[in-house]
């Protein structure tokens, strides 16, 4: 098949179908508008589309067409290239200029081919002819790696996940207390490590196992101390086991394309703490320990990196404090009602509090990502219950 792309800055738009065809397309040709930034991202999609077929060992043979809108000598032009084609050719021009795609979408129906309308909300896309129109649900979604290639991207790093799993028991251990949690911190910072082994003694080994602590459980200085924010990332990225997400990345350091960045206020290198992506809609979650960090920059941070990656965008921040006393008048949580309202308003997730709850996280998570947890998962989650309180009454 011949694929045919209107290239414009809104990527996420028309990259799913791109994805969706990969392996069938013998010749891609990019349309792009005749303005420098257009030629940019279009010569920016070409090394992307390379990128992508080479990572699967497959070829493709790639085109780029400038046109300009407003010329009769183009339009005339391009109508003669296609004209006498056969039904094998598709053109992709989600989101495109309303009168780029209406003159080629009547160029390429009046030649026998066929116009491709992604869906972003239910992931799926019309093929429109000149007989009407069938949808069709994209089966091909993209995983993370993907995503960021022909987004232009690069991951430069991202946290061991099997790392992660093997020290599930101690982070479970560490982070499901939130309150006991928050004294040891207080204490390993306080260096009272006699103190922490008489309250206690039950954690020292997981401590160690984390790295926080040497083998005389003495904290391992600064490193030690701030390891605490990296560890939360991991036990949440773990708290996500059973939810239906296609790919998930935790502490994923990200370069971003310089034209984008040039044009939003986005940083040239951004971290991740935990990145998701589900049926080619991209989604982040920022987890605080809540310590002095700037809530309000937290939510614009978010909001922005949204914005870049399209509507679709979903982003969720974990936010667990120590519970301070009523008394003291200053005590107020990072995220008050006026952040919580900016954090709405940006349609931000907030999951704030001073006890975690793996059942309220979930319902956050379901309501900030809109995926539910694999049924087989819940199955198999409740039969482990029913077996230890089985054996808890044998005993």
């Amino acid at each position: 098949m011949e694929l045919l792309t209107i290239v414009h800055a809104r990527k996420i738009e028309y990259i799913p179908i791109i994805y969706a065809f990969i392996g069938k397309v013998k010749r891609h040709i990019l349309f792009f508008d005749h303005a420098k930034q257009e030629r940019a991202i279009a010569e920016e999609l070409k090394v992307s589309i390379e990128k992508l077929y080479a990572k699967y060992n497959l070829q493709t043979e790639i085109k780029m067409i400038k046109i300009d809108e407003d010329s009769k000598k183009d339009m005339q032009q391009i109508a003669q290239v296609f004209e006498g084609k056969s039904q094998d050719i598709y053109l992709n021009g989600a989101g495109a200029d309303t009168a780029i795609f209406t003159v080629l979408s009547s160029i390429i129906l009046r030649n026998h081919g066929k116009v491709l309308a992604y869906d972003n909300e239910d992931n799926s896309y019309n093929i429109i002819t000149q007989n009407g129109f069938t949808n069709e649900k994209i089966k091909k979604s993209m995983n993370l790696e993907d995503f960021m290639i022909l987004m232009g991207e690069e991951i430069l790093d991202e946290m061991n996940k099997g790392e992660i799993l093997a020290q599930r028991d101690a982070l479970n251990l560490l982070f499901l207390d939130v309150k006991r949690m928050f004294d040891i911190r207080f204490l390993l910072k306080q260096r009272k490590t006699k103190e922490i082994k008489k309250r206690y003694p039950q954690i020292l080994e997981s401590l160690k196992t984390l790295g926080i602590v040497n083998d005389e459980y003495i904290i391992r200085g600064q490193e030690g101390f701030v390891k605490f924010g990296y560890l939360f990332e991991a036990f949440i990225y773990l708290q996500l086991d059973g939810f239906d997400f296609d790919d998930t990345k935790v502490g994923v350091k990200i370069r971003f394309d310089k034209e984008q960045v040039a044009r939003r206020n986005i940083e040239v290198t951004n971290e991740f703490d935990i990145l998701i992506i589900k049926e080619n809609k991209i989604g982040f979650i920022e987890c605080k320990i809540g310590d002095s960090h700037d809530p309000l920059g937290t939510v614009y941070k978010s909001d922005s990196i949204m914005e870049y990656f399209g509507e679709s965008a979903s982003s969720l921040i974990v936010n667990i404090e120590r519970k301070k006393y009523s008394k003291n008048k200053k005590s107020k949580m990072n995220f008050g009602a006026s952040v919580l309202f900016r954090a709405e308003t940006k349609k931000v997730s907030v999951y704030n509090t001073f006890n975690f709850s793996r059942n309220s996280f979930r319902n956050k998570v379901k309501e900030a990502f809109g995926v539910d947890i694999k049924p087989e998962f819940l199955e198999a989650e409740n039969r482990k219950s029913l077996n230890e309180l089985a054996n808890k009454w044998k005993r």
